[in-house]
């Protein structure tokens, strides 16, 4: 099916304060906001297709996309206006511009309009390398805590997940797929049963999974790149970018890279702890210790080398990192100094 074009945006290109207010004037049918979810899928399509690597498929489905509601075919409009322009003024959008944007967009969308900017930008420099870049799309993820942040969320299908400390995560899902992607971080999900039969699949730069009524944890470890995965209800399949998939059955857990997933092995009750806000560890070294509580506090902790073998037993709360720490100084020969907030070392007593 033709698509409808726009001429008139590409003779006459927009101001960037008029892509997404509400309160701008105009004779077209281009003056009322446009959903915000709209304008994400609409930047999500734009990415796809200008990669350089979007398959006839995905260009079809673009083009299903945009032909099945006006909206979406002016978001798509308004974008690739914007897209242009910030290309023709060298990828640069001056500071008063972006307030003006920021101004005159409603509230509940200054998040997605400042997205819509900050990658349209990056598009005009290279999508094709955007696209693939952790930190670009772990800040665009959809959910995300901040460091030492918990937070329980439900998806459209009544799915439940909880999102561990400095985690982001996507969510995809279309007719025939439910999908979650783990940027960074850990979680926790509880899949529900869909009504139309989709198939929930989690995803990391690993591989993917596939769980059967189940109740699993997931952690995406970033150096050296693996996916842990821990069955606490049910079975996943757990299948390798370029590898053999594996099933994980309930009492077990596993880790996989981009090559191959490891034999399961036993549960360690531990390892959902995390979710009851408590750090379990038996018998753990105390630099593991350290760099395991490093995740749930600001800044930086160090352990050093002389007391990095020390071993650690016991059960610590997560939210109160700091008290952590004291509690050490109290049972251990060692010592916690802090240059700055952000900037803690352990070291042995002085007595010792």
């Amino acid at each position: 099916m033709p698509l409808k074009q726009n001429t008139s945006d590409h003779r006459h290109p927009m101001h960037i304060r008029t892509l997404f207010s509400p309160h701008v004037e105009r004779d077209d049918d281009t003056d009322s906001a446009i959903d915000s979810t709209i304008v994400k899928q609409a930047i999500v399509w734009l990415v796809t297709l200008q990669s350089g690597s979007a398959s006839p498929s995905e260009r079809q489905a673009c083009a299903a996309w945009r032909a099945s509601d006006s909206r979406h075919e002016q978001a798509w409009q308004r974008l690739h206006a914007l897209g242009q322009d910030l290309r023709s003024s060298g990828d640069y959008l001056a500071p008063p511009v972006l307030r003006s944007v920021l101004r005159n967009s409603e509230h509940g969308n200054r998040r997605i309009v400042l997205k819509s900017l900050f990658g349209l930008v990056l598009l005009g420099a290279s999508a094709a390398v955007v696209r693939k870049q952790p930190v670009w799309q772990t800040a665009m993820a959809e959910h995300q805590t901040a460091t030492g942040e918990q937070r329980n969320i439900v998806l459209a299908d009544g799915t439940h997940i909880m999102l561990n400390t400095a985690t982001a995560i996507d969510v995809y899902f279309n007719d025939e797929l439910r999908q979650v992607v783990l940027r960074r971080g850990e979680i926790m999900v509880e899949t529900a049963k869909d009504q139309t039969g989709r198939p929930f699949e989690l995803v990391t730069s690993n591989g993917h999974i596939r769980p059967i009524g189940t109740r699993f944890t997931v952690r995406y470890n970033e150096s050296p790149s693996s996916t842990a995965v821990a069955v606490l209800e049910g079975a996943v399949n757990v299948t390798p970018a370029d590898g053999i998939s594996q099933r994980v059955n309930a009492g077990e857990q596993t880790h996989f890279t981009d090559l191959a997933a490891f034999t399961p092995f036993a549960l360690d009750n531990s390892s959902a702890a995390w979710t009851d806000g408590v750090l379990v560890v038996e018998r753990m070294r105390l630099a593991d210790f350290a760099a395991e509580l490093d995740r749930y506090r600001p800044g930086v902790l160090r352990c050093d080398p002389a007391v990095a073998d020390l071993l650690v037993s016991g059960s610590y709360p997560l939210r109160d990192p700091d008290a952590v720490l004291t509690l050490l100084e109290e049972t251990l020969p060692l010592q916690v100094r802090s240059m700055t907030r952000y900037w803690t070392t352990i070291v042995a007593s002085p007595q010792t």
